[in-house]
């Protein structure tokens, strides 16, 4: 994979977990650059429908993010064709050698091009994280991974997502579980390509009930905003404004799922690709938490697959982008709409079910 339009292994820093850094920066992509040369065409591990969604899954390298990879790997109706590392809980250099080896040498899904966002956030507040989750995510949450069988070689993931939606043959699907950044900076960069998403869906926001910043110190003075929106505000403002379809899972319709002993116990006997890994992270997510632990952006990913599982608001949508104590908070503008909705309910047993049935 190492082709035009991406960084090559050799030229790449290969550096120990603690002396990892923010070393790849995204570009402008203009016109007499040589368009991106995807990877040869591979099975993937699981044999795909013929009417499969094409999804690019752009995620921040969260504990359910890795849980979302196995869902969206192994469901036959799910057409993975990239994913893209943002910023958010990761930081999408540092995290890049795990999710290379999880995505090629534990899921054997060798044709999906990974691309690396954007290291910073539009929003020119730079919110952030906490430091403890973003040295979690960076080392892939302590999960053992077995060694690179080969080099993998990465893109731009802004020069990715532009090249694969205009070149797409039908409208591409985009689940966002971090922040909006590359997309909205693919979309400055190249407004046409609106034309062929699909929708986007988002896990995020929190409309009719609080935030989740009160899960850290240091935002007390903010109950409103969601994390993977607040981290960078004005980048989802740019995409919820597009007018393009968007599906948002908000904590209204995501933020009661749990995660127990007995469904770590169900995956015993999976034999699901990548399974191995998730009951390793299960584990210790058991033991970090005390106890069943929540878990959404996978959620989101059902609402992808299986919308009929929630309950919909249909209304225009808005963040709230200036500084302040509501500073990421998504609003309902309560004009109506026919192509933006929000979750503000969840039947949390056909969301398990559905989730099992790929897992088991």
């Amino acid at each position: 994979m190492i082709l035009s339009g991406c960084v090559s292994p050799q030229n790449a820093s290969h550096e120990t977990p603690a002396a990892k850094t923010d070393d790849i920066q995204p570009h402008m992509v203009t016109a007499d650059e040589p368009s991106i040369i995807l990877p040869p065409a591979a099975p993937p591990p699981v044999a795909k429908s013929a009417d499969a969604i094409p999804v690019i899954f752009s995620h921040d390298g969260a504990p359910d993010d890795i849980a979302t990879m196995v869902y969206l790997t192994n469901h036959p109706n799910v057409d993975l064709i990239a994913v893209i590392q943002s910023y958010g809980e990761q930081r999408p250099t540092r995290s890049l050698d795990e999710w290379q080896r999880f995505t090629y040498d534990v899921l054997e899904y060798n044709s999906v091009p990974i691309g690396v966002g954007a290291v910073r956030p539009l929003d020119p507040a730079d919110n952030q994280f906490p430091e403890t989750w973003r040295a979690g995510a960076d080392d892939f949450w302590g999960v053992p991974l077995p060694a690179a069988f080969s080099d993998h070689g990465h893109y731009d993931g802004v020069d990715l997502i532009i090249h694969l939606l205009a070149a797409a043959p039908e409208p591409v699907t985009l689940l966002i579980t971090g922040a909006h950044t590359d997309l909205a900076l693919a979309l400055q960069q190249q407004p046409a390509i609106a034309e062929n998403i699909a929708q986007v869906v988002v896990m995020g926001g929190a409309f009719n009930v609080p935030g989740n910043l009160g899960e850290a110190s240091g935002h007390a003075d903010n109950t409103v905003a969601e994390w993977n929106i607040f981290v960078d505000p004005l980048a989802a403002k740019q995409v919820f404004n597009t007018g393009i379809p968007i599906t948002v899972v908000s904590l209204d319709g995501s933020d009661d799922l749990r995660i127990s002993q007995a469904d770590l116990e169900r995956l015993s006997n999976s034999n699901a690709v990548g399974v191995d890994v998730l009951r390793a992270l299960w584990e210790r997510s058991l033991r970090w938490s005390g106890g069943a632990f929540k878990i959404w952006d996978i959620v989101a990913a059902v609402a992808l697959t299986n919308p009929e599982h929630f309950t919909w608001e249909y209304d225009a949508l808005d963040v709230i982008a200036e500084p302040g104590p509501t500073h990421g908070q998504t609003i309902a503008l309560g004009f109506g709409s026919e192509t933006a909705r929000y979750s503000y309910a969840a039947d949390y047993s056909a969301v398990r079910n559905a989730i099992f049935e790929i897992f088991e």
